[in-house]
């Protein structure tokens, strides 16, 4: 890569998240029945397309030394405004799509104007709008307001269409000796995001800024730059990425539930945890966080084929993130003794 950011991918200790992804996925591949088929890959590609760009979109604010607890009530939001807009108000699919989106951004963009304009700790600031959040979430609930609507699917082919697969093997004419999972929509969007977020931090100057300011606030407010203005940035990317999960839900649901999101807040801090995002700020990818999400459904859908009860999958979550949170403080004390160490030692 000729970007200067690439180098990340050279630091020690990023080849482990990986390295463990295939192993795990190997494991369940012999140990579970079912596992390793084409239609279970497609599920895991579909069912974990949506929380790895929720975990994107809380990277922005955690490399900014924040957290964004209201990101699951603005995925029940724009997924409201959706189901509003189109079974209430008959707006087209093609109009209602960037109207859910502008509803999740402009949520986000208010957390970081808390954050900012009141001073409010982020835990704090978003915390409070995850409840205020839900609230109007239940105020505008088209399922409350009428009734009848609770059991009537979405249909419009432009949010439904989200929910298309592309059958690689009838493309590749290869079908009729080796079964190859289709490939959602969902996670070529989530790819694109990818790629689009990663670009940002690794290969542009508000990528670098955004490091800065995770690094040292104050060094970065004496620089010049405009700290305030990229934590409301940061914010609202967050929003923008839960809005376009929740479109990618509904499509998948043909529908949105009061519910919609629950969880899904400490299901995304957790992969990008688990990818390596310094909860201290300034340090991370968005690949890392992506590949977590996955991981966590590799484990939480291998657990499922085995047999494993719905109670030790929790457990071995729990212990999976903590090891992820120990390697990395155990990383950060490697790197701090190597900066430390005397010139020629």
């Amino acid at each position: 890569m000729s970007c200067e950011r690439a180098r990340l991918f050279r630091r020690p200790g990023a080849a482990a998240l990986p390295a463990f992804f295939a192993l795990t996925f190997a494991f369940f591949s012999v140990a579970a029945p079912r596992f390793a088929t084409a239609g279970n890959v497609e599920n895991l590609m579909a069912g974990y397309a949506f929380v790895a760009i929720v975990a994107m979109g809380q990277t922005f604010a955690i490399l900014l030394r924040g957290i964004d607890l209201s990101v699951g009530a603005i995925v029940a939001l724009a997924g409201m405004v959706a189901f509003d807009a189109s079974l209430i108000l008959h707006l087209p699919g093609w109009a209602v799509l960037p109207l859910a989106v502008a509803a999740a951004t402009l949520a986000g963009t208010l957390n970081g104007l808390l954050v900012v304009g009141l001073r409010l700790q982020p835990f704090i600031a978003t915390l409070a709008t995850l409840a205020a959040y839900r609230g109007l979430v239940f105020a505008i609930s088209g399922r409350q307001l009428v009734p009848a609507l609770s059991t009537t699917p979405i249909s419009d082919p432009w949010i439904v269409g989200l929910e298309t697969y592309f059958d690689i093997g009838a493309a590749l004419g290869v079908q009729e000796w080796v079964a190859l999972p289709a490939i959602p929509l969902s996670f070529l969007v989530m790819l694109v995001l990818l790629a689009a977020c990663q670009t940002l931090l690794s290969c542009t100057r508000l990528g670098r800024d955004l490091l800065a300011i995770g690094g040292n606030p104050e060094a970065a407010r004496l620089a010049g730059l405009p700290v305030a203005r990229y934590i409301v940035l940061a914010y609202a990317l967050s929003g923008l990425c839960a809005g376009i999960a929740a479109l990618l839900l509904v499509a998948r649901l043909t529908t949105a539930t009061e519910s919609l999101g629950n969880g899904l807040e400490l299901t995304a801090i957790a992969a990008a945890v688990i990818g390596g995002v310094g909860l201290r700020g300034g340090s991370g990818s968005f690949w890392g966080p992506v590949l977590g999400a996955f991981l966590l459904g590799v484990v939480l859908m291998g657990l499922t084929l085995y047999g494993i009860s719905q109670f030790v999958q929790q457990i071995l979550t729990g212990a999976i993130l903590l090891g992820a949170v120990a390697q990395a403080r155990w990383l950060a004390r490697r790197r701090e003794r190597g900066h430390a160490a005397p010139v020629g030692a």
